[in-house]
């Protein structure tokens, strides 16, 4: 956070399968695990269910490539956000172990796997930063109805088919201070025209982007019941902008 040479790219590209110091913390921990009898479980697959056949068909293919990576790392089951995607997340495991395969004696030395912290190559961009503010202001609004997850679409309203996501603190977290880290080294932007990040762009991007998740929630409104959850839903959403602001300059000043 407090590195100027540390910025991160937009968070949702980073891969861990492609970057190599994730990658590895991912075989350290199968190692560890190997070296002590414990079980390696893999990362949970956050896709959740959608009535779009096609969204599920897409979320099931981002699924299955993960767990085929991960099952090749040596662990042996993940988990999921929704156990609607639970056989496609489980299938590559059994699989690999039905074909015979078994994790090498390379695999369960950890010493093997060093963790060289390196910034990932990867664009720096304001709808990057606009994601994590919607993401942010869902959560928010989550957390204030009572809710420590939320199903989010951080991607909601863009073209392309897209399957909400189980969002927690977790990815709040990550999401303040991908944001946070942006406005305290003034990021600039490596698309054209290029944008400094700064307080008054992502309080714009937090307005925009509430003004919009209400305005598609009030087309939704058929009678009286929707239009008092919707002034609900509108003063969550509102107090939610406040919060997310407060969060990120608490971050900014490492507080």
């Amino acid at each position: 956070m407090a590195d100027p040479k540390s910025v991160w790219p937009d968070r949702f590209g980073v891969d861990i399968k492609t970057t190599p110091f994730l990658a590895n913390i991912f075989r350290r921990l199968v190692a560890i695990c190997l070296k002590r009898g414990a079980v390696p479980i893999g990362g949970m697959a956050t896709a959740l269910p959608n009535p779009d056949p096609e969204v599920n068909r897409v979320a099931g293919e981002a699924i299955r490539a993960d767990k085929v990576w991960e099952a090749q790392q040596g662990f042996i089951r993940a988990w999921v956000a929704h156990i609607f995607h639970m056989k496609t997340a489980a299938q590559p495991f059994k699989d690999l172990r039905a074909a015979g395969w078994k994790p090498t004696s390379k695999m369960a030395n950890p010493d093997n796997y060093p963790v060289r912290i390196e910034v990932p190559a990867g664009p720096i961009t304001v709808e990057g930063t606009r994601r994590n503010a919607r993401m942010l202001i869902e959560y928010v609004e989550g957390w204030l109805n009572g809710r420590g997850a939320k199903s989010i679409d951080s991607l909601a309203g863009k073209p392309g088919v897209h399957p909400a996501l189980m969002e927690d603190l977790a990815t709040g977290r990550m999401s303040v201070a991908q944001i946070a880290q942006r406005i305290r080294h003034r990021a600039q932007t490596t698309e054209a025209p290029p944008a400094v990040h700064d307080f008054a762009l992502v309080r714009r991007l937090l307005q925009e982007e509430a003004e919009d998740i209400l305005a598609r929630l009030k087309a939704t409104v058929r009678d009286d019941k929707g239009r008092a959850a919707y002034a609900e839903a509108e003063q969550r959403y509102r107090k939610a902008v406040k919060i997310a602001m407060r969060w990120i300059k608490n971050y900014t000043d490492l507080d």
